[in-house]
């Protein structure tokens, strides 16, 4: 995580992450979300696929204008580690220095530099380990048979989500021009489909996504359904394409369709706690409590620290006269800190569960039997 103050702008968009819960990452890491580049801007991250198209001359990332030129820049999946939204990076033997690649490879220092920040590559404190080799070797290859590095970026960015990488997968041209997977014995397209006809688009998934958000927000709801739609049938992977395409549909009433989508998110990202959290509401709705139950505890495991997910199973236990299992999570909601009229309640319904359960505190039991017989101990 991410320590001290800094302004943080994002390049691009982060795949699978919620505006809200990056804006909630930064302030817990002690940063500011910056909304446009500007020179108070201290570090930049690179969403991997909608910045790929900011590589100039084929090796150099072009930052937008505006930004300080000491400007510290990270890779998306660095930016993730740093606020805790992915998993801390793993020890590996990094044999090879960035100019030990360029000259293995015979790729250019700004190349390997590139693809660093990019995540092709995955070295730790500027060291690599074999399968960055591989993968840089893949990238000359790619390069020599006339890909440019934008391509092959885009291409990397597709099979890591897939859990793959150039490092274990080598890519091929289709007689018709599509850039396909080679793997043993088959071909398949980038979003893991074993060529089966995909939806023609002429827009990236990204470009999509934020006409969607733009309909979204301007209340055309029908026209963010449509764009949600193409998103989703250009980029098959990201669970939150269709996490707003869920909010979307219960905003228009239809209730069993924003379920499909919010579990399609989750299938694409089992810990999307806002996701559960939202089929939860739905089978509330719909009086399917032990549904309802299910999906908050799936959000509470999720994120354990997730002060909407706690207090919202706290809260649902609590009204089905579970005050024991309740009881634990409103400490932890307590505990988290968050709003202070939230906490307020929180304090009133953990006492009422300790009431409850019978297991108030000493003087909160004398106090409660001197209420229930004001006549003893005058």
């Amino acid at each position: 995580m991410a320590t001290g103050s800094f302004c943080l702008y994002i390049f691009g968009r982060l795949h699978g992450v919620t505006r809200d819960r990056l804006r909630r990452a930064v302030d817990a890491s002690g940063g500011r979300l910056a909304r446009r580049p500007s020179a108070r801007v201290t570090l930049v991250a690179l969403g991997c696929r909608s910045a790929a198209a900011a590589l100039r001359e084929g090796t150099v990332v072009a930052l937008p204008s505006g930004l300080p030129r000491s400007v510290e820049v990270i890779s998306e999946l660095q930016v993730k580690r740093r606020l805790g939204l992915a998993p801390p990076e793993t020890q590996i033997q990094g044999q090879f220095s960035a100019a030990d690649l360029a000259r293995a490879t015979g790729l250019s220092p700004e190349a390997v530099l590139s693809l660093h920040l990019y995540d092709v590559l995955d070295g730790v404190g500027g060291r690599y380990g074999f399968r960055d080799l591989r993968a840089a070797r893949e990238v000359k290859r790619l390069l020599d048979r006339d890909y440019t590095l934008g391509e092959i970026v885009e291409a990397a960015t597709a099979l890591r989500h897939f859990g793959r990488g150039l490092f274990d997968t080598s890519l091929s041209d289709a007689p018709w021009g599509e850039t396909l997977q080679h793997s043993p014995g088959r071909l398949a397209r980038l979003d893991g489909q074993y060529l089966l006809p995909l939806d023609e688009t002429f827009q990236s998934a990204d470009e999509l996504f934020e006409q969607a958000e733009e309909r979204e927000q301007a209340g055309d709801l029908a026209g963010a359904e449509r764009l949600y739609h193409r998103a989703g049938a250009a980029d098959r992977a990201d669970p939150v394409i269709p996490f707003n395409l869920g909010n979307v549909l219960d905003a228009l009433g239809r209730t069993l369709e924003a379920g499909v989508a919010y579990r399609q998110a989750i299938g694409r990202d089992p810990s999307f706690a806002e996701a559960w959290m939202n089929l939860a509401a739905l089978y509330e709705r719909a009086h399917q409590f032990a549904e309802t139950e299910h999906c908050l505890r799936k959000a509470v495991e999720a994120r354990p620290d997730y002060p909407e997910a706690v207090f919202s199973l706290a809260a649902f236990l609590t009204q089905r006269h579970k005050y024991r299992e309740a009881l634990p999570l409103w400490d932890r909601f307590v505990g988290l800190g968050p709003d202070a009229i939230d906490v307020a309640r929180a304090r009133r319904e953990r006492m009422l569960c300790r009431l409850a359960a019978g297991d108030q505190p000493a003087w909160a039991a004398a106090s409660h039997s001197a209420e229930a017989h004001p006549s003893e101990g005058r």
